[in-house]
């Protein structure tokens, strides 16, 4: 057989029967995973006995334009009182990283035009577009004083912590912790802020010894917004959890929802991508994150023998935006892992065959309105998530519940997952195209499949966003959140099919630079 022939005759008809299963299993999983968010049940808290201690972890890096607001929504939270604080945690990163961007004044003040972009990293990224119309509307031999001058009066986010006044009665008490620098990202600033519990909660009373085991911590990002029932909800998943399991979930993972409007997406052909990369990141939080957490809750408790278990169960990806982690299970894998706190906890927690639940209470956060943090989100994922022997060695030393076998199948299925990833799109891709020298029916298939997982998803994903927005109730004293409007639905459903081909860049270029043994600072993945 010629290798046109195996192609047309073989690959083509696989590849286009797997686009049009995981077209079909997306759909389905978006379907379920929003029903089940839209219909939640409002929160019944346990009896006050039984209410877990509670930490909410905001670790901040030029977050100045956010932190007051994060703040704000976070002590606004309904719980127990004495049951919960809220940690802001700043880190000497941010005053180093001042330093050095200082130096790089003169050269940018030198530039007729300067861009948003070109000011990330020295600003805040909300404001850089104003800081860039600014210094270009003054003349060239001013330039470099009045950028001086606004980059000297731009307050660190440890500045802007400082002022802001301790939470009013009732609300829950703010704690902030200043890490040194002693490199690491945002797993660093969470660790620090772990080996500091006792500073934080034992003003209310709380010992490790005693109440450690009734302990989580919770993760978020500083420019989400949750609903007001967020800690009520989480309690209730453990409590419910723990009364048929007879112990606490390591992990009560809250869905964050890409539907909180900042900033708008810039005009033109990359707002077009960026627009398609927050309908798949919504498809992602939906589909991928959210129903992995439900399949893999449910296979715990199914009466299901292990050996189908076993081919069933998923591989969970953390998301550092809702994610309650039992303290004992942070124990368990010494601290948050670095380079990603929240894929690293859900692969390693994953792998010991942990208890993971869901948390029905919604959590918005801003999708990405600039390409640079989002290739590098994209290549940090890529690179966090590539290489699971690497978390499987991290925990082989520690108890779990799964046997040898199951084990290598979670791996086995995430480098399969990140072969696809690299690879899927553009074999997909040739696939369809082949599809009619292979037989009409299979290019019916390929059209069948391509309109699945492109514009009929991406409809509905649409007609469920505005459902599960107005699904959030904001804390008290929180402004309602804006909503995200794309400009032309039209144009965004028409170009849906290359949403996965985005994604592509980060990883693609996270190689090329290793190959070429360039390194690749990932930097902070801003929106």
């Amino acid at each position: 057989m010629t290798t046109g022939g195996w192609w047309l005759g073989t690959a083509v008809p696989v590849l286009v029967l797997l686009l049009l299963a995981r077209a079909l299993w997306a759909a389905a999983a978006v379907e379920l995973s929003a029903r089940w968010l839209l219909t939640r049940p409002r929160c019944s808290m346990p009896r006050p006995i039984e209410v877990p201690w509670l930490v909410v972890l905001l670790p901040m890096l030029r977050e100045q334009a956010v932190a007051e607001q994060a703040i704000a929504a976070f002590t606004a939270l309904d719980y127990p009182h004495g049951q919960a604080a809220v940690v802001a945690i700043t880190t000497e990163r941010e005053d180093h990283a001042r330093t050095t961007a200082r130096t790089r004044l003169p050269q940018l003040a030198g530039k007729r035009q300067l861009s948003a972009a070109e000011l990330h990293g020295l600003f805040p990224a909300a404001r850089c577009q104003r800081v860039a119309d600014l210094i270009n509307a003054v003349p060239l031999h001013e330039k470099l004083d009045r950028l001086t001058r606004l980059f000297d009066a731009e307050p660190t986010t440890a500045q802007v912590i400082a002022t802001l006044r301790q939470p009013g009665h009732g609300a829950l008490p703010l704690v902030h912790l200043h890490q040194p620098a002693v490199g690491g990202r945002k797993a660093g600033q969470l660790n620090h802020a772990v080996e500091h519990l006792d500073q934080v909660l034992g003003p209310l009373g709380w010992n490790e010894a005693e109440h450690g085991d009734a302990t989580y911590v919770i993760v978020y990002d500083a420019d989400a917004l949750p609903d007001a029932r967020t800690l009520e909800a989480f309690a209730t998943a453990a409590h419910e959890h723990r009364a048929a399991g007879g112990r606490w979930p390591a992990l009560v993972q809250q869905q964050r929802l890409p539907l909180l409007a900042r900033r708008p997406f810039p005009a033109g052909p990359l707002g077009l991508v960026l627009t398609e990369e927050w309908v798949y990141q919504l498809r992602r939080s939906l589909g991928i994150e959210l129903a992995r957490v439900r399949l893999y809750a449910w296979l715990s408790r199914s009466p299901l023998p292990e050996v189908l278990r076993m081919w069933l169960r998923p591989m969970v990806y953390g998301v550092g935006c809702g994610m309650a982690v039992h303290l004992p299970a942070v124990r368990t894998l010494g601290g948050f892992p670095e380079p990603m706190e929240d894929l690293g906890c859900g692969h390693r927690l994953s792998l010991l065959g942990a208890d993971l639940t869901a948390c029905p209470a919604l959590v918005l956060d801003e999708p990405y309105t600039e390409p640079r943090g989002l290739t590098n989100l994209h290549a940090l994922a890529f690179s966090a998530s590539a290489r699971p022997d690497r978390h499987a060695k991290a925990v082989i030393h520690q108890p779990g519940r799964l046997t040898a076998a199951a084990r290598l199948l979670l791996m086995a299925r995430e480098w399969a997952d990140e072969a696809a990833w690299l690879l899927g799109a553009p074999l997909f891709a040739a696939s369809v195209v082949s599809a009619w020298w292979a037989g009409p029916a299979w290019a019916v298939l390929a059209a069948a499949g391509v309109l699945l997982h492109g514009p009929l998803l991406t409809t509905r994903l649409l007609a469920l966003a505005p459902a599960l927005h107005a699904g959030l109730t904001p804390p008290e004293g929180t402004d309602p959140p804006r909503r995200i409007a794309p400009v032309s639905p039209a144009s965004l459903i028409a170009a849906s099919p290359i949403q996965p081909f985005i994604r592509l860049a980060g990883p693609w270029r996270l190689l090329w630079r290793r190959t070429a043994g360039r390194h690749y600072d990932f930097g902070k993945t801003e929106r």
